[in-house]
């Protein structure tokens, strides 16, 4: 009995080895998730839930440094009371969440950017971080165009069948992110004119400046 390993360290040590590849395998679930937002009563409720498991492995993820720990760490506890009053209490706060989820995706976003360059377990833990940071940026540049729409309706020509939900923004950022654009969901207004403009350009030097720095550590 004495050889035995205790549970929770091992549990410990698993995430810190392999932390980013399972927020990353937890990013994707969540983003898969959103698509059936319109089909699945639930899928709503368990993506503010997935976001929040998310925005706390982020804090766990970010290792020895205290000021990034805090400064993460203060809008994920405001983010969970919120979510606890919003699915037990129902009081309405869409555009508080909405403001502290651009918050968190941001700081998680820089949090992982900072693997690029800062110490890793291996360099298939940095590849993980990257991508992350890459789909996060997807999901942060469509919750804002989301919140764009909501506030001043036509900002964009919409499909039909698209009626205020989350998921087709998220998918119009991440077309308009690797330079696709398919021309159903297209920017009507200034500023997401500009958005949209902007994200392509820093998701096409995020690619370069990413494959170059992970195929230059592999070599």
């Amino acid at each position: 009995m004495s050889d035995l390993k205790p549970l929770p360290a091992q549990a410990g040590t698993f995430f810190q080895t392999h932390r980013w590849s399972i927020l990353l395998a937890l990013l994707v679930a969540l983003i898969l998730l959103d698509g059936f937002e319109d089909r699945v009563h639930w899928a709503d409720s368990a993506g503010l839930w997935g976001l929040s498991a998310l925005f706390v492995g982020i804090v766990g993820a970010t290792g020895h440094n205290t000021v990034l720990r805090i400064a993460m760490g203060v809008p994920v506890v405001a983010w969970i009371l919120l979510i606890v009053l919003h699915e037990f209490w129902g009081v309405k706060a869409d555009g508080l969440l909405a403001a502290l989820a651009g918050i968190l995706l941001f700081g998680a976003m820089i949090t992982s950017f900072w693997q690029l360059i800062g110490p890793v377990h291996s360099e298939y833990e940095r590849l993980s971080s990257g991508v992350f940071g890459y789909l996060l940026m997807a999901m942060l540049w469509g919750v804002i165009y989301w919140r764009i729409e909501a506030a001043h309706p036509g900002a964009f020509n919409l499909p039909p069948d698209v009626q205020g939900e989350r998921a087709p923004f998220v998918y119009f950022s991440m077309i308009t992110m690797t330079t696709v654009g398919y021309g159903e969901m297209t920017p009507a207004a200034s500023l997401p004119r500009v958005l949209t403009g902007l994200q392509a350009i820093v998701g096409t030097m995020f690619v370069a400046i990413f494959i170059g720095r992970i195929v230059g550590r592999l070599k």
